[in-house]
């Protein structure tokens, strides 16, 4: 929404010709946002292997040192901790990602609705997607209607990959978060750097999951759409911007 009122403004200031240079700038963004978020899921499923070991009492030496996990000070906070960072900063960049691709899809659209073309495509050249879940939609060229019907076998499978996909995806950051609260509940001892650990861990969590509740709850009510259309009165008028 906020996209669209950017662009309605530039065609009344008559930029027509920054929102491709924009649209570029904001694809390039987006893959530096996609490789980020492919870094920090590496990162904490080692976390999470190396928490599990610290926890579980394994002795594997670590690589150069010939030292084992056991005999690293606090290696099983340090674990936690860097998963628990690793929970956060996946949401805070998968919440970056929605948002990009939103905007990006609002551009795009405007830039090739003369010509009736699909924006997708546009996209998908110049970045890596997952095309397959846009051609497992109903209707996968957005903007208009195919010109085929899909059979209702063919519903329902593109249903479950898609909806099997998002489960998945979905069930594998809560059971990274549940593993890492269990660990720490079980696995910190009764000291106060301890309980430190546990309280500081517990709060990245929390706030991850508000992070994360953006992507599914929606705020259109909280739009004041009588201010915005008087905005665009007073702009069209010459009285303000």
């Amino acid at each position: 929404m906020f996209t669209a009122e950017e662009i309605r403004r530039q065609k009344r200031l008559k930029l027509t010709e920054i929102n491709e240079n924009v649209l570029n700038g904001l694809i390039k963004q987006k893959v530096h946002y996609d490789m980020q978020q492919q870094i920090m899921v590496r990162t904490l499923m080692i976390a999470l292997f190396l928490m599990f070991v610290a926890w579980s009492g394994g002795n594997i030496k670590l690589p150069g040192t010939g030292v084992s996990i056991g005999e690293v000070p606090a290696f099983l906070e340090l674990s936690i901790i860097v998963a628990s960072f690793s929970v956060l900063m996946l949401s805070y960049v998968f919440l970056s990602i929605q948002i990009y691709s939103a905007v990006i899809s609002a551009i795009s659209k405007e830039l090739l609705a003369k010509n009736e073309l699909d924006p997708d495509i546009f996209v998908a050249a110049k970045e890596p997607t997952w095309l397959f879940l846009k051609y497992a939609q109903t209707a996968p060229v957005r903007g208009r209607e195919p010109g085929f019907k899909i059979s209702c076998f063919g519903k329902l499978y593109n249903k479950i990959l898609i909806r099997s996909l998002s489960l998945i995806l979905i069930v594998t950051w809560v059971f990274a978060i549940a593993c890492i609260l269990y660990i720490a509940h079980t696995g910190l001892k009764n000291t106060v750097a301890d309980w430190s650990v546990y309280l500081f861990c517990c709060s990245l969590i929390v706030v991850s999951l508000i992070s994360m509740a953006a992507n599914f709850f929606q705020f259109e009510h909280e739009m004041d759409f009588n201010n915005l259309e008087t905005t665009q009165i007073n702009v069209a008028d010459g009285r303000g911007e």
